[in-house]
């Protein structure tokens, strides 16, 4: 239905100008680090699709992941030996995907320690203890879709980030598995990324309980409770300021672990194109700047709220 307007094309949905240059450099930040021929970094592109008003229905009520993941098992080990470490008897699905996003938010104590590398497949990114957000989302749709829940990429491209959505109950559920978040709506079901970027006041209205789960990877680098609640508020007002700005680009793309064949998996210890790379972000935060993101975006020591819930 918008096959001409993913991938690569997806600006071409979005009437923003600066929104739309937006995702101009942002795609020129990531062809800047991984290159032309970056293999899955690259790959997984081409199957997101601008989240909007004309597309909300196709990819929430339509054909657009489809209704099976296609998972043949006994075709990744590794991944399924992950999926039974925290998956138990009786879960239900809400359960099996917390437990699933907490394997993945805690991969940073996982695997390997150092090193300036980065990419690999599923199974060499646990290995590694990769916890980028690019890398973790994926091992996070493809451990769910290994435990039988259909699962798919959710990008904020604007701001520069990657999450994803995994089907519990019916319906469709944002998670960002390298900070540990998720939320609910006021009427207690899941939230997927539409809710949110409707609603993301919602971001305020959660169970304190729930931001036990919520594990940061900074700013705030001292150890202690005071730090960890600035950084718990600060993850959450950014997600609620820059993820789910109404001028933000969310896509919402498909990727399946049943898949691996089709993609190439390189490793990398420096950016493909430097120079590139640099001017795509300096130019990505001059145009937040006018598109109008908080100023505790650039500088987090400007940031001074306190967490906010609904207890």
């Amino acid at each position: 239905m918008f096959e001409k307007k993913m991938g690569f094309n997806q600006a071409a949905l979005i009437d923003d100008a600066l929104t739309k240059r937006g995702v101009h450099l942002w795609l020129e930040r990531v062809l800047g680090a991984y290159g032309e021929d970056g293999g899955v970094d690259i790959g997984i592109i081409s199957g997101q699709l601008n989240l909007n008003d004309i597309t909300r229905e196709y990819i929430y009520d339509g054909d657009f992941t489809p209704k099976e993941t296609g998972y043949v098992p006994g075709s990744r080990a590794l991944l399924e030996a992950t999926v039974e470490s925290v998956i138990k008897a009786g879960m239900t699905d809400v359960q099996k995907v917390l437990a699933i996003m907490r394997r993945c938010r805690d991969n940073r104590d996982c695997g390997l320690k150092g090193g300036t590398w980065t990419g690999g497949s599923e199974e060499e990114l646990l290995k590694r203890g990769a916890i980028m957000c690019n890398e973790i989302s994926r091992v996070f749709v493809c451990l769910c879709q290994v435990a039988g829940i259909r699962a798919r990429i959710m990008c904020s491209h604007i701001s520069g980030h990657m999450m994803a959505e995994a089907e519990v109950e019916g319906q469709w559920w944002w998670v960002d598995p390298m900070q540990g978040c998720y939320c609910f709506k006021d009427n207690g079901k899941p939230a997927s990324t539409w809710d949110l970027l409707k609603d993301p006041g919602l971001f305020e209205r959660q169970a304190k309980s729930q931001l036990a789960d919520v594990r940061p990877t900074g700013p705030f680098d001292e150890q202690c409770s005071q730090a960890n609640e600035a950084n718990v508020a600060f993850r959450m007002a950014k997600n609620r300021d820059c993820y789910f700005n109404r001028r933000e680009a969310v896509a919402i793309g498909n990727y399946f672990a049943c898949d691996k064949q089709k993609y190439t998996f390189p490793w990398f210890s420096q950016a493909a194109d430097p120079a590139r790379l640099f001017r795509a972000r300096r130019e990505e935060m001059e145009n937040r700047k006018k598109m109008g993101w908080p100023d505790y975006y650039f500088n987090p020591y400007l940031f001074d709220e306190t967490v906010k819930t609904q207890d």
